[in-house]
């Protein structure tokens, strides 16, 4: 794979239990079609008021926002949230003596109090909640359940838990598994949602196509390969979405986990990137048929195509075991672009791929390259080579050790360190594992070898004990 990974971007699907700090003023903002945006929430007064009482309540003074729940602030106060421009205080008790309180150590009366009831849930009583479901979580064994919960977070009055797919199933599973309380509440599609979108399989010389064209429907991934002959750099993500043909004969969205590490790819002219798609097969019944994968890639200028590739899902294991690989063509095969996009007034100079232009020495170590390192075999040789040397007895449940190595230029596995660990006692088998491991494919930058990161797990499973 010949693309440049050149950004990282960490989407957290947490939500918070007071709502966005909006700017000063209100403005009502128009969109590119002329239809005006909600207006901008004015929380400056709400904000000096939080302020005020961070000094007051805060165990440190130098923290804004958070006094709920410390020594210092009074029982009655349970929590806050912005509605719009307004502050409100979640109180319990006596409404007239705590506003009279807040508006003495604030200095101000623009907020409003909520008295909460044994039918309302305050932030303090939600951060107790979510913490013993974030304990619970953490012990809950990989399940159907677990794949199905996409986020989860306080809102102003419930915990919000999203699904890939919000079933009646997957609520009573949630219930049973984790917690039943009427403070939690549940998002996500529950029925099918129809999507007739379309794309294109080809455009200005940039191509999306299946590797494979058919799939079993037990598969857990589909892979496709964006080929670039456009003769121009071309962008690309990690964010897609696939659609299946229903009995009915419309399209519907296949449900996915819409939350991810958001990869930014540069794709140079003449070169290929390999994607491979989730299809969620631990949380949806995917059935045989038509499927459709969509992938945006962006031209420099900003223009954006949704290039779309069909692939098929079946039960027949024997045609799904036939199937061929699609080979990526070679970019002679391919008929240059007739014309430019009307948008595409850039003149492209092609640089000499050598040390003097990079600017690198002979042992910079690099996070990300255009070829990264590879185990014989791939990551199924890779997780397949751990388990069989795996030589351990202190695990009690399913542990897990994420190890950071550096592959050099010689394709041996150097600087072994543990970056997170679930069990320490387990750390040193971990390590013990790397000094074992035969040659990589070392990564490669700009058509030489190069030191190269590499970050995988190393599980630990009790139920699994190497006798060797």
């Amino acid at each position: 794979m010949k693309a440049v990974r050149f950004c990282c971007i960490w989407m957290i699907g947490l939500l918070l239990p007071v709502s966005c700090i909006g700017q000063a003023g209100q403005k009502k903002v128009e969109s590119s079609e002329g239809v005006p945006y909600a207006p901008v929430p004015n929380q400056v007064e709400g904000l000096k008021i939080i302020g005020a009482l961070s000094k007051a309540y805060g165990d440190n003074s130098n923290v804004t926002g958070d006094f709920i729940g410390s020594i210092r602030c009074p029982s009655f106060l349970e929590g806050y949230y912005f509605e719009g421009n307004a502050l409100v205080f979640q109180v319990r008790g006596d409404t007239l003596r705590a506003r009279k309180i807040l508006e003495e150590v604030s200095g101000s009366k623009t907020f409003r109090i909520e008295m909460m009831t044994d039918s309302t849930f305050s932030e303090k009583q939600l951060r107790g909640l979510q913490d013993e479901l974030n304990r619970r979580l953490e012990t809950l064994p990989k399940c159907r359940l677990s794949a199905n919960i996409v986020s989860w977070g306080c809102t102003a009055h419930f915990i919000d838990v999203t699904f890939i797919r919000n079933t009646p199933e997957a609520r009573a599973e949630f219930r049973r598994l984790l917690i039943d309380s009427p403070a939690i509440r549940f998002s996500g599609p529950e029925e099918p949602v129809r999507n007739n979108a379309t794309g294109v399989s080809e455009e200005y010389g940039i191509s999306l196509y299946p590797e494979y064209t058919v799939y079993a429907d037990t598969a857990s991934t589909a892979s496709f390969i964006l080929l670039n002959g456009s003769g121009q750099h071309i962008r690309c993500g990690e964010h897609y979405f696939i659609t299946y043909e229903g009995k009915d004969g419309q399209w519907y969205e296949l449900p996915i986990n819409t939350f991810a590490v958001d990869i930014a790819y540069l794709v140079s002219p003449g070169s290929s990137h390999r994607f491979v798609a989730n299809l969620y097969s631990d949380v949806n019944d995917n059935h045989s048929g038509r499927y459709r994968f969509f992938y945006e890639v962006g031209l420099e200028p900003g223009e954006n195509i949704r290039m779309m590739a069909e692939f098929r899902l079946t039960d027949n294991y024997e045609e799904a075991g036939r199937a061929k690989k699609a080979p990526i063509p070679e970019m002679a095969s391919i008929p240059e672009m007739t014309s430019t996009p009307k948008m595409i007034r850039i003149n492209y100079v092609e640089l000499p791929e050598h040390d003097a232009v990079l600017q690198v020495s002979e042992d910079q170590v690099f996070d990300v390259v255009e070829e990264m390192p590879e185990f014989p075999g791939g990551m199924p040789a890779l997780m397949e080579f751990i388990r069989k040397n795996l030589r351990h007895d202190k695990a009690e449940k399913e542990e897990r050790v994420i190890i950071q190595i550096v592959v050099d230029k010689e394709g041996n596995a150097t600087n072994p360190v543990v970056m997170r660990s679930t069990n320490s006692t387990l750390n040193e088998e971990a390590l013990r594992i790397v000094s074992l491991m035969p040659k990589w494919k070392p990564g490669r930058q700009a058509g030489k070898n190069r030191n190269v990161k590499f970050v995988f797990p190393v599980a630990f499973e009790p139920s699994v004990r190497n006798t060797n």
